[in-house]
Formats: structure tokens, sequence, C-alpha cells
């Protein structure tokens, strides 16, 4: 019989694996680990908990062509409201969906803590513009880029054991400047990133 920290490695190098580069998403939105805890067995945990997004200390950033632009740039707390209630609701729906792992509430031996934090969002067009200007038309390649950190958590000690931070580009198509495709854009951002996390755990679990 194996020792059982080659099990746990095993299963740790199998989660990251499938977390950050064996998605059918990985070549076109790659991701590293920044920290990932020795000898994690993260096949203990079946059930997530998914704190909502953490926006309190969100930084409004602009691009470097809207430096010289006299303009407030500013974002409103609806739309980061909207943003937290788009998330919460991609985790759930995608988690869950089909047979697939509860989202609860409350902490457990057997539960994984999601904590996203987003950082800065950089829109690439003023927020609250308008969608043409004079007749014209604005398309951008996403919608802007937002800088996020992402902890995974044992629910009942909260020790960190996996930290990920970095850069995402929301959207990945030229668009044109609607709030329809922004929260398309939001929504395929947290899809890609929901769906790597379920399909990590089905790694571990040997589905």
């Amino acid at each position: 019989m194996k020792p059982n920290f080659l099990n746990r490695g095993k299963l740790l190098i199998g989660f990251a694996v499938m977390l950050f580069c064996g998605t059918i998403y990985a070549q076109s939105d790659p991701l590293e680990p920044t920290w990932v805890r020795p000898d994690t067995d993260f096949s203990v945990y079946n059930k997530f908990q998914v704190k909502p997004l953490d926006v309190s200390d969100v930084r409004l950033l602009r691009p470097p062509w809207a430096m010289d632009d006299p303009k407030d740039w500013s974002i409103e707390d609806e739309d980061l409201q909207l943003i937290q209630d788009i998330f919460r609701d991609v985790m759930k729906n995608i988690l869950e969906a089909d047979d697939g792992y509860p989202v609860v509430y409350v902490a457990g031996e057997d539960v994984l803590q999601v904590e996203v934090e987003l950082l800065s969002i950089m829109p690439y067009i003023r927020p609250g513009k308008r969608e043409t200007s004079q007749g014209q038309q604005y398309i951008t390649l996403g919608s802007g880029e937002v800088n996020a950190r992402i902890d995974l958590r044992n629910s009942q000690t909260r020790e960190l054991l996996l930290l990920l931070e970095g850069e995402k580009t929301v959207g990945e198509e030229y668009k044109e400047h609607t709030d329809t495709n922004i929260v398309a854009n939001l929504e395929g951002m947290f899809s890609r990133f929901a769906t790597r996390l379920r399909k990590a755990m089905d790694r571990v679990h040997g589905e």
C-alpha cells in the first residue's frame, strides 16, 4: 500500500492541473496558481461554500488612452451589486447543475470555501457613457480588465489551501459596448472560473 502522503500529492496535482491548465478554456484563458498548500487532499471536499464577491475595496482604473479625460470615472454601487449578483448566480448554477456539488451556506468538514475579491476594474469605456456618440458605435474587445484574488479555504478552520491572484480580461470577442454585452462578458468570465472549479473537483473524485 502506498503511503498516504503520496496519494494526497496525486490528488493535489490532479486538482491543480484541472483548475489551472486542464480545461477546455486553458489555451485562451490561462491561469497560474500563486500558492498551493502542500499535501492538500481536495478529495475530502464535496460541497462548496461560495462567499459573496468582495467588492469592498475595489479600485476603478482608467485605461491608458483615457488618462487625460476630464470627466469623472467612477462605478456606482448598483453596478457593483449587479456584478455580485451575476457572480452568485453563475457560481451556483454551474457548480450544482446536473447532480453537481451543492453550494451550502454553513461550514463543514466536507465543504470547500471559495472567496473571490475584486481588487481593481479597468473598463475600456467610461462607466455611464452612452452606447453611441453622435451616431458612432463603440466596439471593443471585451468590456475591460479586472484584477482579482481567489482563495480556496478549509471552511471550518479557514486555513488557506490555494491562492490565485492576477488580471483577467472581461470578454474575448469584439462586440458593441452595450449593457447587454457587458453582462454577457461578466457571465462568461465567471462561468469559465466556475467550470474550472467543477472540473477540478470532478478530477479528484474520479469523475
